[in-house]
């Protein structure tokens, strides 16, 4: 087995609070295969994907080719409407990216700056220049109306259940459904775990009114 950086568990933890599960994953899994080829990136999936399952899902499909970060804002934008404001729930900094150059030009985005994760929120935020405005648990819920969409991003998909951030439950309740048009969950990871989803919890795919893949 290939030799990893000792403590590369703490390395990712540290790292996935500010950029997000899939985000971080990807990260980790090129430059450990930029270092030791595919050798590194089994024992990395080895190692490390027990406790984090999103990096064994992206170790194991680099492992059979695939070799790119796929990322399409397009449908999500498309299934927010004609939003003019979105509240993200949850981080995954690739995909934030790609939401704000889609949408920002005709709505207002905000997130929810909470994680189970050390965050800096200025300096993620800062990553945005201003295009990104912040929201906590307690006031997001000012951004609801007719003309707002909920987006959240999923983990793949088995059957009708997928993975999601745990902010999702605590941020969507029966209240909050009724108060958006729009409830989005973009499953950045496109395949399903095959590990016990740590970190993430379950959730019903088809309570959203959109699910992208």
């Amino acid at each position: 087995m290939s030799a990893l950086p000792p403590g590369i568990e703490q390395a990712f933890s540290a790292v996935v609070g500010e950029l997000g599960m899939a985000t971080a994953s990807w990260l980790f899994v090129k430059a450990v295969a930029r270092c030791e080829g595919d050798e590194g990136v089994a024992a990395l999936a080895e190692v490390a994907g027990s406790s984090f399952t999103v990096l064994d899902a992206v170790a194991r499909g680099w492992l059979d080719g695939q070799r790119e970060m796929k990322v399409d804002a397009g449908p999500v934008a498309a299934a927010t409407g004609k939003a003019t404001r979105v509240v993200v729930v949850g981080l995954d900094a690739a995909y934030v990216d790609a939401l704000v150059d889609a949408v920002a030009d005709r709505a207002r985005i905000a997130i929810v700056a909470h994680s189970m994760f050390e965050v800096d929120w200025t300096r993620v935020l800062d990553n945005w220049g201003g295009r990104v405005e912040r929201v906590d648990l307690d006031t997001f819920q000012k951004w609801a109306g007719g003309k707002s969409a909920l987006v959240t991003f999923a983990y793949g998909r088995q059957g009708s259940h997928t993975a999601v951030q745990p902010l999702w439950h605590r941020a969507c309740g029966a209240d909050v459904r009724s108060q958006f048009r729009s409830l989005v969950a973009w499953d950045v990871l496109g395949v399903s775990l095959d590990l016990y989803p740590r970190w993430l919890v379950e959730a019903d795919a088809d309570s959203f009114t959109h699910f992208v893949r």
